[in-house]
């Protein structure tokens, strides 16, 4: 614990640090209030018990992020049980249970605890996949939210080591090997495996759901499953206000500062751009930052709590967001949130995000083959008044997500 926040004040800065300590401070009491109440019998009733596997604390990603945002909005509408790893969280009264970590022992109970009669896996990074199919093959209703590319692959962001790059939907099983050996014992089989798996899982499952229509289509193709029945709902911010504010001309990099996320073209965008300053907000990978820090036109602002990017971009009078990823992402919540705030955005050719900025506007694409030299002169023509951009006027808020999920189970028959 002292070597992590060695660590983060090393990378983001002593005030980051402070501010991700608050927050995990704040959870643990919350959680404590929770347990304390815990003390009262919880009356079954829970049509569906939703899994988070990887949790659902809001420092951990855009995933947890918006998951935690939503089932609090479905909390107005429906008994809300939530199962992460060791704990059952119930809305009816509010308390949690601890619960066996193991996940599949842990559903069992859950089940029997709450009566829950559709189990809904929020993401299958880090799930048994074969413990699934038995749960459908005891005849449990299963529904499934595919995030990312976990049911591909154990890198579920598909940046390929130790190249750290795209592997572009690598199918070659030995190609894999090489680059799974790289932090897991995982053998070329079990690769091969695990797809024969997730295929026969989207293929049973009573109810598919994907965050963008690109997500889904991936799948269709990955799994040759062209007549895959899935539903596309977008996640939501849980304030989707538009920020109006005096128009603004400076530039930043939001979001985690990861290599799959591109931070680390942002020193090369910088050493372009000359004399332009770039904000970097969020937290991330130490040596990362340690090059940003090396760059005279860059400050590092580290970590920001889920929820307040918009009113930081507006606090920096950022017009202008840089989302680099060097990997397709499946929906991208910070582009959201940069529309939110008014920023236009600039990013690669690649995934939800090209998806979503051609159908709605508000940013730029480059190819990805182009590099940092392709979004600087992006940011160049933008900085020149050459490019404008409206961004869109609305985004999908948590209690959009919520209806939408209820809409669903309704018409699926769970609620």
């Amino acid at each position: 614990m002292i070597r992590t926040i060695a660590s983060v004040i090393r990378g983001e800065g002593l005030s980051s640090a402070v501010r991700r300590t608050n927050e995990r401070i704040a959870g643990a009491l919350h959680s404590a209030v929770l347990r304390t109440r815990g003390l009262f019998s919880y009356v079954a009733g829970t049509a569906i018990l939703n899994v988070a596997a990887s949790g659902r604390a809001a420092r951990l990603g855009g995933v947890q992020s918006q998951l935690g945002a939503r089932l609090q909005a479905e909390r107005g509408l429906r008994n809300v049980a939530l199962l992460t790893p060791g704990v059952l969280e119930l809305s009816s009264p509010r308390h949690t249970r601890r619960i066996s970590s193991d996940l599949e022992t842990g559903i069992r109970d859950a089940i029997a605890i709450t009566g829950a009669r559709t189990v809904h896996f929020e993401g299958l990074d880090g799930v048994p996949l074969d413990g699934v199919l038995r749960l459908i093959e005891s005849g449990a209703r299963v529904i499934v939210s595919v995030h990312d590319f976990s049911l591909f692959c154990p890198r579920p962001h598909l940046l390929e080591e130790p190249m750290g790059r795209f592997c572009f939907y690598s199918q070659d099983l030995d190609r894999c090997h090489r680059c799974l050996s790289q932090s897991w014992d995982a053998g070329r089989d079990e690769q091969q495996l695990r797809r024969v798996l997730a295929r026969q899982l989207l293929a049973s499952a009573n109810g598919v759901i994907f965050p963008s229509q690109f997500l889904f289509e991936q799948h269709r193709t990955l799994f040759s499953l062209p007549e895959l029945a899935g539903q596309v709902i977008e996640p939501g911010l849980p304030d989707a206000k538009r920020e109006i504010g005096i128009p603004r001309r400076g530039i930043a990099y939001a979001g985690s500062v990861k290599r799959h996320k591109g931070a680390h073209l942002i020193p090369e965008v910088a050493r372009i751009l000359g004399n332009t300053h770039i904000h970097v907000l969020g937290g991330g990978d130490e040596d990362l930052f340690r090059a940003m820090r090396h760059a005279p036109n860059i400050t590092v602002h580290g970590y920001y709590r889920g929820g307040t990017l918009p009113t930081l971009l507006e606090r920096h009078r950022v017009g202008l967001v840089i989302l680099p990823s060097i990997v397709p992402e499946s929906y991208c919540l910070v582009l959201s949130e940069a529309w939110l705030a008014g920023a236009a955005v600039v990013a690669f050719d690649l995934g939800a995000q090209a998806e979503r900025i051609r159908r709605d506007g508000g940013g730029w694409l480059t190819p990805l083959e182009n590099g940092a030299a392709g979004l600087a002169q992006i940011i160049e023509q933008w900085m020149a008044g050459q490019l404008a951009a409206s961004t869109p006027s609305a985004v999908t808020s948590s209690l959009d997500a919520a209806r939408a999920h209820m809409d669903l189970y309704r018409k699926w028959g769970m609620l």
